[in-house]
């Protein structure tokens, strides 16, 4: 059977465009203009490098684990059933102090963290346990939050968890009391953290609603981390804990200090132990930290850029040894194969 096609029918409109005949400007890259090219990009990115390290280095922070010390993990699991199982059923926890020397002068706002280790945050399963639409105050229209959707009463009735989910079941609950010492006479000096402002203005103004709690971890028994004050809205804590780390050591603000921490001042914070960071082999840590231009303390993207503009002027510099002393004349087709044949 013979196919016939109408001539015209198919065809692109005959233009320039259609059929790839513009104007167009074709560069040669010669080792000349590579080696200009990668001078250029290296005098860039070593400066910037050079910045960064250096703002890098205006980054004052000190911190300490707790979950490890004797004062904070004796007596976490009250019965030995409970540290067999590693699971605190009433959730009391414990308290501890650890002390901090400042090691420079830390300018304000200080700021404190909590860090975790090996808490896997971004786990497909423990991302998708949520409901943004209960966050803010709507009806839940799926069931994303399972497990941690509905718990059951002592008299069998199923109860709506809000807010649901396994991020918001397992909000992170410790809390910190900042001290300072005084050099001369060793008293201690209570410092005021402020734990607003902490979140970010979007996530409180379009992801949380005026929404007050319900059956939210308020059953001791099978508790998963800390109750929230307030609404969702007005519980900043529980606003930066939703928001997910993107790797499994991660670290949150918690609050700011307002006042200038002078250099080998000793502060003490105060820690209520209470999430149970033991059920995972997890670590955890409170930081002291100032900030420059660039943010935290980050020592990766000053190394990345000063590595990169390193590398372009090493290549550089190959590039101008093959335009100085070229191995063959550039374009001549006699040292092609087939031409001398």
């Amino acid at each position: 059977r013979q196919c016939v096609f109408a001539m015209g029918t198919s065809e692109p409109k005959n233009s320039k465009f259609t059929q790839q005949e513009l104007p167009a400007w074709r560069p040669t890259l010669t080792p000349a203009w590579t080696c200009f090219i990668l001078f250029a990009v290296g005098c860039i990115f070593v400066p910037i490098g050079a910045a960064c390290v250096a703002a890098n280095l205006n980054v004052v922070e000190v911190s300490a684990r707790y979950d490890n010390q004797a004062d904070c993990s004796t007596g976490f699991f009250p019965t030995l059933a409970e540290k067999a199982n590693r699971a605190s059923t009433l959730g009391v926890g414990t308290s501890c102090v650890v002390s901090l020397t400042i090691p420079k002068t830390m300018k304000a706002p200080v700021f404190v963290y909590y860090e975790l280790k090996n808490f896997y945050q971004n786990h497909r399963r423990f991302v998708k346990s949520r409901s943004d639409e209960q966050l803010f105050g709507e009806d839940v229209s799926s069931d994303f939050c399972d497990p941690q959707q509905y718990r059951v009463d002592p008299n069998g009735t199923k109860l709506e968890i809000s807010p649901c989910g396994l991020m918001a079941w397992s909000f992170f609950n410790d809390s910190y009391a900042v001290s300072r010492v005084d050099s001369v006479s060793g008293v201690e000096q209570p410092v005021a953290v402020d734990e607003t402002g902490i979140a970010w203005p979007s996530d409180v103004a379009y992801k949380f609603g005026d929404v007050t709690p319900a059956n939210h971890n308020d059953d001791v028994a099978t508790r998963g981390g800390g109750q929230i004050n307030g609404t969702l809205k007005q519980d900043e804590h529980f606003i930066v804990w939703m928001r997910t780390a993107a790797m499994a050591n991660f670290r949150k603000l918690w609050g700011k200090i307002g006042v200038d921490l002078a250099a080998g001042e000793v502060v003490k914070i105060a820690i209520d132990n209470r999430f149970n960071s033991y059920a995972y082999d997890g670590e955890k840590k409170v930081v002291l930290s100032t900030t420059s231009w660039l943010g935290g303390k980050n020592v990766f993207l000053g190394a990345a850029y000063l590595t990169l503009g390193a590398l372009s002027f090493a290549s550089a510099a190959v590039f101008a040894y093959f335009a100085m002393y070229p191995p063959r004349t550039l374009g001549d087709v006699a040292e092609f194969m087939n031409s001398r044949e």
